[in-house]
């Protein structure tokens, strides 16, 4: 019982590392073709990244990197071993050198092993605080550190991943598509947003962002949109710093069967109205939905919360994963600014997304400079974080009310020339109170023209958006 255990090497692979060096020495293209799977990091041996650093820094220069012109950046005369001293080690990693073809293998190689030492340190770091634990010690709090690094790991990961056969997998996408007929993605409520995003649906991998002011209708749309995938049949989980359950559940109720959640919290119902609300309730307890209440959480950790929501719901349907909102998620360095928080927040996002096969919808809650524009429609510098957060997303939707803007600038409103403003920005339907318009265009697409925008009505009494030439939103009594 008192025998020791014994002590393990941390994975590397140093034969990687002396074979890809050797390859970038005689063939410099190759720190080229690996530089997005490795960097010096990544290297086990000291020794390794101090001549890896060395070629890339001479190459980026436009420089040879060979065994003569590292001689100036290097402490060559240092020993490697008794018998051998630097200069002599480079000029045999340049002389046993293997075919470069294989380099990108060694790279892989090299950096599978990093992220295992890695993902030892990080647990182990784990272990050792709660054995040290005091007496204000939280474990989850520690273990939610844990969940952090390996979210930014899998994010790496996904960016370093190399990976070759990507004529295969494009011909594997077209070919589920041809079998299926459609995007492999989930569905979207209203044909409009179809339009806008130029997609037929919320696709697979997928990380989506929409954006609009507070009391504008962001959540009332994506109610919509989860009630939408939960009919065909989709996952949902909603990560929410705002509602709860009972309140999603509640709006969701309004905008299916016209029921006011005002009157539904006074109980001010009808027995046909209840039998109703009933039947609704329990058809979304057969669901695969969730909606979790966050307070403090990191993007890891809603990641966390997404796969095993996926491990018990899944059931062969493309998920779909909701955040509300992305200025709520809990940044890593709370120091940093906004287009750091978001870019970090978004990467992990993504690389959520990829990971789980699943289309991840992140809200985003306008910044307070759009506002005081004349013309209040939003653009990319009222996301959060601004116009750079835009980049780890695949496209970008916004909800424009008049109204909201109108009733605002109509309450300011003191001479001609402010009418005159208001009347060159608002349409006159909304100016005569005839409608409650809004607007949705698009700030980022992948494909498609981004500069497409269409109209919606906004139904404020059930807080729910329906097309322009529709009367009235269709009943749900059918897929009951």
């Amino acid at each position: 019982m008192n025998a020791q255990t014994p002590i393990r090497e941390l994975p590397n692979n140093q034969e990687a590392e002396q074979a890809l060096l050797g390859a970038i020495l005689v063939n410099n293209q190759c720190f080229d073709l690996v530089g997005r799977i490795v960097s010096a990091e990544h290297f086990f041996e000291p020794l390794h990244r101090e001549i890896f650093t060395a070629c890339g820094k001479l190459i980026s220069l436009g420089r040879a990197a060979n065994p003569i012109t590292l001689k100036d950046f290097l402490n060559v005369e240092a020993e490697v071993t008794t018998d051998l001293k630097v200069k002599e080690y480079i000029i045999r990693l340049a002389t046993e050198a293997v075919s470069p073809v294989l380099a990108r293998d060694y790279a892989i190689g090299i950096y599978e092993a990093w992220l295992s030492r890695e993902v030892i340190s990080t647990c182990t770091d784990l272990v050792d605080a709660l054995f040290e634990r005091g007496p204000d010690t939280d474990p989850l709090a520690e273990a939610a550190l844990l969940e952090d690094r390996l979210a930014k790991l899998r994010a790496e990961r996904v960016g370093a991943s190399g990976k070759a056969a990507h004529g295969r997998q494009y011909i594997d996408a077209i070919t589920q598509a041809m079998q299926n007929r459609k995007v492999n993605g989930v569905p979207l409520c209203l044909p409009e947003i179809e339009k806008v995003i130029s997609e037929p649906c919320l696709e697979a991998g997928n990380l989506y962002g929409l954006l609009s002011s507070s009391g504008e209708g962001k959540t009332s749309l994506m109610l919509q949109m989860i009630t939408h995938a939960l009919r065909k049949g989709h996952p949902v989980i909603f990560l929410s710093y705002d509602q709860t359950a009972e309140q999603c559940i509640r709006q969701m109720a309004a905008q299916e069967h016209s029921i006011e959640a005002r009157r539904q919290r006074a109980g001010d119902l009808s027995e046909q109205e209840m039998d109703k609300l009933t039947r609704f309730a329990q058809w979304i307890d057969e669901q695969p939905f969730e909606v979790v209440k966050c307070v403090d959480h990191s993007a890891g950790q809603l990641v966390s919360f997404a796969r095993s929501f996926l491990k018990r719901h899944g059931n062969g349907k493309v998920p779909l994963v909701v955040v509300d909102h992305i200025g709520s998620v809990k940044p890593e360095d709370r120091r940093a600014d906004e287009g750091t928080k978001a870019k970090d927040i978004n990467k992990i996002f993504k690389a959520g997304a990829e990971q789980t096969g699943a289309a991840w919808l992140i809200l985003n809650q306008r910044n307070s400079y759009g506002m005081k524009r004349d013309n209040p429609r939003p653009i990319s510098a009222d996301l959060f974080g601004g116009d750079p957060a835009k980049q780890a997303y695949d496209a970008i939707f916004y909800v424009y009310r008049y109204m909201k803007f109108f009733e605002e600038r109509k309450a300011v409103a003191a001479s001609d020339s402010d009418w005159k403003r208001i009347r060159k920005v608002f349409p006159q339907a909304v100016i005569d109170g005839e409608q409650d318009i809004a607007q949705i265009g698009a700030i980022k697409v992948r494909f498609g023209n981004p500069g497409i925008k269409e109209n919606l009505i906004f139904e404020a009494r059930f807080t729910r958006y329906r097309s322009e030439n529709e009367e009235q939103q269709p009943a749900m009594e059918s897929m009951l």
